[in-house]
């Protein structure tokens, strides 16, 4: 492995754990579970177009059991509810209610402040480039984590 390879799971490392130090200390008190608040911040960002187990599921890369789970947690503190849909008995919408919107935001807001202060000293021009090239890898990282749940089945 190169240096910058190896230099950059250590830094993609360091940053999952600020972030998660952050979002605990803005879901303090709440007795939260991360993957409690990926349900939150995963619904407050795409619903209504996606807010079922399976789509969180999916695009969190959480097993739809865990999603479950949290959101049954959620359900119970008033955080969020779910609706059968209409056409499809099998699939039940899940919505933020109560605090949940709130906590939503407040985590939301807390993600922002991080990536504000990780901006600093970084021009547009350099940021749209890490955007550009963070995508391509997020694509290739879709796909390697779809051929893994493919050997997986």
């Amino acid at each position: 492995m190169e240096l910058w390879e190896e230099q950059f799971f250590m830094d993609a490392l360091k940053l999952e754990k600020l972030y998660r130090s952050c979002v605990r200390e803005a879901a303090d008190g709440y007795g939260l579970t991360p993957n409690e608040v990926a349900v939150l911040l995963f619904l407050s960002r795409h619903a209504p177009q996606q807010d079922t187990a399976t789509d969180i599921a999916s695009a969190c890369g959480i097993s739809k059991a865990l999603v479950a789970r949290s959101a049954d947690g959620l359900h119970r503190r008033g955080f969020l509810k779910g609706e059968r849909d209409e056409n499809d008995r099998r699939l039940i919408h899940l919505h933020l209610c109560g605090e949940g919107g709130m906590l939503a935001e407040q985590l939301k807001q807390k993600g922002r402040s991080v990536a504000r202060q990780l901006q600093k000293g970084v021009s547009d021009e350099e940021l749209q480039a890490v955007d550009s090239i963070m995508r391509k890898m997020q694509r290739n990282l879709d796909g390697m984590l779809e051929h893994m749940e493919g050997q997986v089945k």
